[in-house]
């Protein structure tokens, strides 16, 4: 028998609720069980902090294998690829970075994918999208691959990723004018919906207002003010890059065009760290090249030192405007903050021929990582913003629907408490095994071609003989002032070219 038309109102409007309800309930009881990638990457950073490069590449290949979490296989390729060039399986390493890059290249491809993917991450939150890589990922990755290609013995390999590794720096900045007009754009969306809605369940969030809003600038200046402190180099460049492309073209010329790139390259350098000594026995060499004189036999050291920073989680209060309260209340959303690692072994002493020669700092990857995560930061405050009002936007919305039920009512805030307080979690992924810092050291190669490598503090000395060559560079590695030193080797030019005027 038909009914009053409130009650089948009322039904229906339950029904609803209680349709809403289940599939906030599904989604708890999907995603609370999630640990943060902090949690997933205890085992691995401890491994890597120990030195025990082979067993951190394990750790990170299994998660990377791991179906269930495949929105997480880029970064796990990527600590797998560089723990295992850490660990001398070069080949190894190619393999894995290359896993990293296709999907880097298919996510990069497919914007229209990424962009539906994340607006379906607006009822959960970042970390449950795939990772795709940032930028300093991707030139690090060609500029490691590069290195791996070197010490294969395989020049023409890495010059195609020294190029490639030049090629995304150049891409990088466009890309990411791209991603804050598609941040904006969905700002601007989301407070047209919410000024134009006339119902308040139905209501988007204001995020244009709240940006605007002075307690939060207040707390936002508080927590990133430090990253104006670490910004050392121009955005999307990397000083490590454009120097190891200086060094190469300079041993591996073959005409003009090399010996001139590779004074570029080393102009660049200068411009980013300052000029220092073996930056001006770089210049020398160009020079002698240019007037036919052969390069001198010459060694490189390079030394990677510490962990790079990682990501933890802090809270800033964000306003709500749709609860329609006197005045605006807050409440706290969860966003990503960089901490820096301390514990790396400050410098290295090399000595050859009884002089000793101190490795300088040639690329920090904390201010690499601080540079692009102050661009990205616009960006991750309007995705935070969007997603803390779409949530609040849901809970207020099943409180005024359900609130004349009491027992309806009691599920839906325990239920909404329990979501907000799942989802409330910020994307704290990062590449975590690249070094704090890479430093280098140039000299004459001594005629005994041998050399000691000491850390000033731990006693730690490795001593070595430099293989036959021309030019030799030797890698040495410290994740941890309690890890090991090690050290490897390559030639990146074997002997004098017979008539160095051919190059003009």
């Amino acid at each position: 028998m038909p009914g009053n038309p409130h009650d089948t109102h009322f039904v229906m409007l339950r029904n609803a609720c209680q349709c809403r309800l289940f599939t906030l309930l599904g989604l708890i009881l999907l995603l609370t069980g999630c640990s943060s990638y902090k949690d997933e990457t205890q085992a691995l950073r401890q491994a890597w902090q120990a030195g025990n490069d082979q067993s951190a590449a394990s750790i990170a290949a299994a998660a990377a294998n791991d179906k269930d979490d495949g929105v997480d296989q880029i970064v796990f390729r990527l600590e797998e690829g560089s723990a295992l060039r850490a660990a001398g399986d070069y080949t190894g390493s190619i393999v894995a970075f290359q896993e990293a890059d296709a999907e880097m290249s298919q996510y990069d491809a497919g914007a229209e994918i990424r962009l539906a993917a994340e607006a379906g991450a607006t009822l959960t939150n970042q970390s449950y999208l795939p990772y795709t890589g940032t930028a300093y990922d991707k030139i690090m990755l060609n500029t490691y691959q590069a290195l791996n290609y070197l010490q294969l013995g395989q020049y023409d390999d890495a010059r195609v990723f020294l190029n490639r590794a030049l090629e995304r720096q150049r891409e990088a900045v466009n890309a990411n004018a791209e991603r804050i007009a598609e941040a904006n754009a969905a700002a601007k969306e989301s407070s047209n919906k919410a000024k134009s809605s006339s119902s308040a369940s139905e209501k988007n969030y204001d995020v244009e207002r709240a940006e605007r809003d002075p307690n939060f600038q207040r707390q936002l200046s508080s927590v990133y003010g430090y990253l104006d402190q670490l910004k050392a180099y121009a955005p999307y460049v990397n000083p490590f890059t454009v120097y190891l492309d200086g060094v190469f073209h300079l041993a591996q010329a073959t005409d003009l065009p090399d010996v001139e790139r590779a004074a570029k390259s080393f102009q660049r350098t200068a411009s980013m760290i300052g000029p220092n000594d073996y930056l001006a026995g770089d210049d020398a060499a160009v020079q002698a090249l240019l007037s036919g004189q052969p390069l001198e036999p010459t060694t490189y050291v390079f030394f990677e030192t510490g962990m790079g920073p990682y990501r933890d989680e802090t809270r800033i209060d964000i306003p709500v405007f749709i609860f329609g309260a006197n005045g605006v209340p807050y409440v706290g959303a969860a966003f990503p903050k960089l901490k820096m690692s301390g514990q790396y072994v400050p410098y290295l002493d090399v000595g050859a021929a009884g002089k000793n020669f101190r490795t300088k700092t040639l690329c920090s990857m904390d201010s690499v990582v601080a540079q692009e995560f102050d661009n990205e930061l616009p960006i991750i405050v309007t995705k935070t913003l969007i997603s803390a009002g779409a949530k609040a936007a849901i809970t207020y919305g099943l409180y005024e629907a359900t609130k004349s039920n009491d027992s309806l009512s009691t599920a839906v805030m325990i239920a909404s408490t329990i979501y907000q307080a799942a989802m409330n979690k910020a994307d704290l992924r990062s590449w975590i095994t690249l070094p704090k810092e890479i430093q280098f050291a140039r000299f004459p190669t001594p005629a005994d071609r041998k050399l000691t490598l000491t850390q000033p503090t731990g006693g730690q000395k490795i001593t070595l003989t430099l293989e036959p060559g021309l030019v030799n560079v030797v890698y040495v590695k410290s994740n941890s002032n309690a890890a090991p030193l090690r050290a490897s080797q390559f030639v990146l030019k074997t002997a004098p070219t017979t008539n160095e005027n051919r190059l003009l």
